[in-house]
């Protein structure tokens, strides 16, 4: 066979590779925003839930607590199943049940009806981190994992925002049930989709390890706990900007929440926009660790200048943008770092495990700046913040140091 002849063949196998490279991370992406989606569906209907199943307000937000529980304790174990069947097939019956669990929302006809399908769709919600992960870092090459996790990222990020306005929107058309039993019908078609695409997502996603994960080796590794505490912490430190911001702004800059509601949003919006960028750098940079470093250190410094109350309020706005943009900037750059550290259990489970400190750090967080903001310190809720940011710098980088010791060793 001639040169040229290697090389055309060479350019069509990665071609290849690319062309299967993007199947798997839009497939993945979509499912992925289909389980925030699901997450926030019910909320708008909590008026008329109130009315038609006779319950208060505290009863229906305890439906949503039971759903996020769910999906917590049954994380890490999906990340178990993963390891021993694969990302596949976990992805698909998780989704799956997902989804048939929301549509038969739209059939309930009493609040226990509700909470078990709730309850149950949290089951079929906690597959997602474990299997999509697993599945890109089997099926994405190195080069570009960076790029396909803040595409990852973003389906997520933009589940979350179309959720309330497009299950409005479908309510307006049709009615509340219907609009549960169309979106859920969409997660079941996915799932049907996912399930003939079975050879483009392959079982990659099972650990080739002759042993098992285990909860002894996930809580005994000082690397793996070092990442659960960083992701408790920053999500420790998001919380503050997310449910406590628009309210301490008020107090500290004396305006109007219509007024200070605009620096959440410039801060989650420059956060979703660098998302993407935010991937290509994490392909190209060989110190993600550091990467976080500097972006916290800064967004946390820009996060008290703004709340401190000496800028203009346009100014403020202007930094905690600037803050929410190198949050979203390093999402890719921390993935990749959990990734490079899963030598100890298999790549679906370190994820898993690691993710559920988000829990964590949305228990820890609200209590304290609740507190801060009771007895009239809503300075005190960004300084807050940029510790929780600090802290998070140090575990990441303590992470680093155990995981180069050991690897010396």
């Amino acid at each position: 066979m001639s040169a040229s002849s290697n090389q055309a063949t060479i350019v069509a196998d990665h071609a290849g590779d690319f062309r299967r490279e993007v199947q798997v991370v839009g497939v993945v992406s979509f499912a992925h925003l289909l389980s925030h989606l699901y997450m926030l569906v019910l909320p708008p209907f909590f008026p008329v839930l109130r009315q038609e199943l006779g319950v208060s307000y505290v009863e229906l937000g305890l439906t949503v607590t039971a759903f996020s529980v769910t999906t917590g304790l049954l994380q890490t174990p999906a990340g178990f199943l993963v390891n021993r069947i694969g990302g596949r097939k976990v992805l698909i019956g998780g989704l799956f049940i997902n989804a048939v669990a929301i549509g038969l929302l739209g059939l309930v006809t009493s609040y226990w009806h509700l909470m078990g399908l709730m309850l149950l769709a949290g089951v079929g919600s906690s597959v997602f981190h474990p299997a999509d992960y697993s599945i890109l870092a089997a099926r994405v090459k190195t080069p570009r994992l960076g790029r396909s996790m803040s595409v990852h990222t973003i389906g997520g990020n933009l589940g979350f925002v179309c959720s309330p306005p497009l299950m409005v929107a479908l309510a307006a058309i049709f009615d509340w049930r219907t609009a549960m039993i169309f979106i859920g019908g969409v997660g079941v078609i996915l799932a049907l989709v996912m399930l003939a695409l079975s050879a483009v997502l392959g079982d990659d996603g099972k650990s080739k390890r002759k042993e098992g994960d285990s909860w002894r080796k996930l809580i005994t590794s000082p690397t793996i706990m070092m990442l659960f505490l960083f992701y408790s912490l920053s999500s420790a430190a998001n919380a503050g900007m997310v449910y406590f911001s628009v309210v301490a702004f008020k107090d500290v800059y004396n305006l109007p929440v219509a007024v200070t509601s605009t620096a959440l949003t410039a801060y989650q919006l420059l956060s979703l926009l660098a998302v993407l960028p935010g991937g290509w750098m994490a392909d190209r940079i060989k110190n993600h660790e550091f990467a976080l470093a500097v972006s916290f250190a800064l967004s946390g410094v820009l996060v008290v200048i703004a709340g401190v109350g000496l800028l203009p309020f346009w100014l403020a706005v202007c930094a905690v943008g600037v803050a929410g943009g190198l949050r979203g900037l390093v999402n890719a750059s921390r993935d990749v770092s959990v990734r490079h550290a899963a030598t100890e259990v298999s790549v679906g489970t370190l994820f898993a495990f690691v993710t559920t400190g988000y829990s964590g750090g949305q228990i820890l967080g609200p209590a304290i700046y609740g507190w801060l903001l009771d007895f009239g310190h809503p300075q005190l809720v960004f300084w807050t913040s940029a510790a929780f940011s600090t802290l998070a710098i140090s575990t990441m980088m303590t992470g680093r140091l155990w995981r180069a010791r050991a690897k010396a060793a």
